[in-house]
């Protein structure tokens, strides 16, 4: 997967099909507190741009504050 994965970094565009996986972390916010949030991404490669496959959503591991 390393190879897709330098491929997007370097702005070549990917041959269709070709799948990377990432993990997004954005921290929510209201007058209650904080509450971090991770998202599993699946990519995939379709005429020269990225599209989202597949999302997994949950709470941020290891701490964070609330």
């Amino acid at each position: 997967m390393w190879g897709a994965e330098e491929a997007a970094a370097a702005e070549r565009v990917p041959a269709d099909g070709t799948k990377v996986r990432v993990r997004v972390q954005v921290e929510a916010r209201d007058d209650s507190g904080r509450w971090p949030l991770a998202y599993d991404v699946a990519l995939e490669s379709r005429s020269g741009r990225w599209e989202v496959a597949a999302l997994e959503s949950g709470t941020a591991r290891d701490g964070g504050a609330r």
